[in-house]
């Protein structure tokens, strides 16, 4: 019973640190010195013409310092990173009693915690000192976020057991996710400044959505902690 304490008390720390990223994610954008690609000489954050990798920047685009901004903005990541880890290195436990959803939600938590650890090297690769390195995680890292979020979408839809805002809040995560990617490849395509804005303005956005989503699985996990379908899942960490 004890571990079962302490399991739904992780939780709800990892629902905590969803929070305060997107409030860290707010104040690194409104401490953000100025300019954008289009306009250096811009005040603040653009939500239009700027990108959230701005806000890592060692430098702003206006040449001011972004000591404060970067640092907010890098935490949030790193905050995300853990919770990633750590949620990926729990969830695929509760799903051992199906053969599909075990491998499943293995083969989920594998692409989850790759895309941790890319979450905290891309924190500390700011674009305009490490840009190689930078375009190349802007790339990467959504892919195994995808991967993860796919996998466990159908692991949640497949198991009964577990409430439905995990289900549904991953399956809109992977909905948000194929919108934006498509923003993304007819913006590459068209390359004109309408859909150029509207990659750099569904970025903003997707960023501050991915940690509600993260919140609402934490919450989801707690529920299901609550219910009697978790007793079985209790005795297994017990012994």
């Amino acid at each position: 019973m004890r571990r079962k304490i302490i399991l739904k008390r992780v939780f709800i720390g990892l629902a905590v640190i969803t929070v305060l990223a997107n409030l860290l994610f707010g104040l690194a954008i409104h401490y953000y010195p100025g300019g954008n690609f289009l306009d250096p000489s811009d005040e603040g954050f653009d939500f239009l013409f700027g990108a959230m990798s701005d806000l890592g920047r060692i430098t702003a685009y206006n040449g001011e310092s972004n000591t404060i901004s970067r640092f907010l903005y890098t935490t949030a990541l790193v905050l995300l990173a853990v919770f990633v880890l750590v949620y990926n290195s729990i969830i695929w436990k509760f799903f051992q009693k199906k053969k599909i959803t075990k491998w499943l939600s293995l083969s989920g938590t594998v692409f989850g915690v790759v895309q941790g650890i890319l979450y905290i090297i891309f924190a500390y690769s700011p674009a305009d000192t490490a840009f190689s390195r930078h375009i190349m995680l802007i790339y990467t890292a959504p892919v195994f976020l995808f991967g993860a979020i796919l996998a466990y979408t159908i692991v949640f839809f497949i198991d009964k057991e577990f409430p439905r805002i995990n289900a549904y809040s991953f399956l809109a995560m992977v909905i948000v996710t194929v919108l934006f990617t498509i923003t993304i490849v007819i913006g590459a395509v068209r390359k004109d400044l309408v859909f150029h804005t509207s990659r750099r303005t569904g970025h903003t956005l997707f960023n501050f959505i991915v940690p509600i989503v993260y919140g609402l699985q934490a919450v989801g996990v707690i529920l299901f902690l609550g219910t009697k379908q978790s007793e079985q899942f209790k005795k297994k960490i017990e012994k």
